[in-house]
């Protein structure tokens, strides 16, 4: 599934899911520009890049149009055009609904729908225009299929990003452009292990390894999912391979969600 000379943007690639898909997709011989809010993790990552293919590293908060507008026009003066975005920047929050404040409810909607909406509006306004087979590829979660319990906020937001998908995959089909979801279940991350396990630890009082039993219970294949693994699936959704597949939400979560 090569992709070489192809040009990829990775929001969220400072570390988690976002590098390991940066990587990956640099395996297959795409140019990546990376995005990410962490401007000193991103320079240090796009040092780890750099010696195995071209790489532009662009901080940037895709809740901010602005920012988002002028990381498309750096990415298209460097290379002259695009070919594939991966929408991977998000955020977790582990909170009951009672909970939940209403600024705490606008973040998390924010970073993870309402900025996949800026970058791939910012993605489709090129890709009409120009010959390109375009590719979109977002990274939702299994939470926005099924939801989960003291995460309804960020089970929204990425129920709102699957079904954005879908609808934007109608839209641009007839422009040749190629739109889907990838649905991760609990993954092996910082932000799996900080910001869900590591907060119900502490809120709940619970003993973190405890908790991560209880998880991994509930699990089919008993581990938790693997970035690459994630990355994998990304790289061919973003490759010649998948031009047949458009609208499509792939849940890779190690079987819970049956």
């Amino acid at each position: 599934m090569t992709l070489k000379g192809k040009v990829v943007i990775v929001s969220g690639a400072s570390r988690g899911i976002g590098l390991a898909i940066a990587k990956t997709l640099q395996r297959e011989g795409a140019k990546i520009v990376i995005t990410a809010v962490n401007a000193e993790r991103l320079v240090s990552v796009q040092a780890e890049l750099a010696a195995s293919g071209e790489v532009l590293a662009i901080p940037a908060d895709v809740t901010d149009e602005s920012a988002v507008q002028a990381a498309f026009m750096r990415t298209l003066e460097s290379f002259g055009k695009l070919d594939a975005l991966v929408n991977n920047a998000g955020m977790a929050l582990a909170q009951p609904v009672a909970d939940t404040t209403r600024e705490q409810w606008d973040k998390v909607m924010a970073v993870n729908a309402t900025g996949p909406f800026l970058m791939c509006r910012e993605a489709v306004r090129h890709m009409k225009g120009s010959k390109v087979r375009g590719k979109i590829v977002n990274v939702a979660s299994v939470a926005g299929v099924s939801g989960s319990s003291m995460a309804a906020a960020y089970s929204a937001s990425k129920a709102a990003l699957i079904g954005f998908s879908k609808a934007l995959a109608k839209e641009v089909a007839r422009h040749g452009i190629n739109v889907n979801c990838v649905c991760p279940g609990a993954a092996d991350t910082d932000m799996f292990h900080k910001d869900t396990i590591g907060v119900l630890a502490a809120k709940f009082k619970v003993d973190r390894a405890a908790l991560m039993k209880s998880v991994l219970a509930n699990i089919p294949l008993g581990r938790l999912l693997q970035p690459a693994e994630v990355a994998e699936l990304v790289a061919f959704l973003c490759s010649g391979k998948a031009d047949a597949i458009t609208g499509q939400a792939y849940r890779i979560d190690c079987g819970f969600d049956i």
